[in-house]
């Protein structure tokens, strides 16, 4: 595992020289000019022109990338143009916010999701499992922010019990609601995964033979089943745990959550392209480690699987 853990990390060099050689080619492609947003429209050439060569952003855009990756070496991301601060500070205070969010969106969807994908394979083609599979289809095809607004509506509005927006003092009831609308959605897809793969589980000849010895349907369903359909649902989980982090834009907009992807989706719009590049470098580790640690994780679950 050691070798296969070493040649993997270092698989993760050129991914994300890419995904930031990318980047920075769309920068520069993408309209609009971060000095004449941050001085206004009606700022002097001569100030504008002055500026942008203290920040060297009249050097070649080969020359910036390999000035920023320089810098990136040492542990530098850079200056924001807009706040004048720096990029890497700036991204650790909205990355704990956005962790809080992704951290209880994923319970949400986790004991949502797999807790009713084991209930329609358990009650295969019986009501039970219909009205599952309704629901969860029902939960996939609605938009995010239409189901955020109704929950904000009906919970908020006008039963009163929980926020509408913001952080507040950062107790859990400002997480309820924006965990429920994103998670509910991830809860949907897993339950469908659980369901198909639990469906296969549990037609396999070591389940018969489990039963046959007596075992309650607990122990049959939840010690071995559900450990062997495991891996897809490891799966899915790694890989919506890592988009959350790195920021769920509508549903931190429509709460008003201070989160890592409203300050991407700010940067974006005034051209901040420090903050753009660092954020999307951030982005890139968090899903090239989430996927490391989620094919870590099948040795686990599955004992034959090898790293050779």
């Amino acid at each position: 595992m050691f070798e296969y853990l070493i040649r993997r990390l270092v698989m993760m060099i050129p991914v994300l020289l890419g995904v930031l050689f990318i980047t920075f080619l769309l920068m520069f492609v993408i309209p609009g000019d971060p000095i004449t947003n941050m001085m206004g429209q009606r700022a002097n050439d001569e100030v504008i022109e002055r500026i942008r060569k203290d920040l060297h952003l009249d050097d070649p855009w080969y020359i910036q990338f390999f000035n920023y990756i320089g810098r990136t070496l040492r542990g530098d991301l850079g200056q924001s143009f807009v706040t004048h601060r720096p990029v890497a500070v700036e991204i650790l205070e909205k990355l704990p916010n956005t962790a809080r969010l992704a951290i209880s969106t994923m319970i949400v969807a986790s004991i949502m999701g797999i807790l009713i994908g084991i209930l329609a394979a358990v009650f295969h083609n019986t009501w039970i499992d219909r009205t599952v599979m309704v629901f969860a289809l029902i939960f996939i095809s609605t938009p995010v922010f239409w189901f955020g607004l109704i929950l904000i509506y009906i919970f908020s509005i006008t039963l009163g019990w929980l926020p509408i927006s913001g952080m507040g003092d950062g107790s859990i009831k400002y997480l309820i609601l924006p965990a429920i609308t994103l998670g509910t959605r991830s809860s949907a897809f897993l339950a469908r995964m659980t369901r198909s793969t639990m469906l296969e589980v549990i037609r396999q000849d070591f389940i018969r033979t489990a039963r046959s010895k007596g075992l309650s349907q607990k122990i049959v369903i939840f010690k071995h089943a559900l450990k062997n359909a495991m891996i897809p649902i490891i799966t899915i989980l790694g890989l919506d745990f890592a988009s959350y982090l790195n920021g769920s834009v509508l549903t931190e907009t429509i709460f008003g959550w201070p989160g890592f992807g409203r300050y991407v989706v700010q940067a974006i719009n005034k051209r901040d392209f420090q903050v753009i590049a660092g954020s999307v470098m951030i982005g890139a580790i968090i899903f090239v480690v989430a996927n490391l640690l989620v094919d870590l994780s099948y040795g686990f679950l599955d004992p034959r699987i090898r790293y050779d």
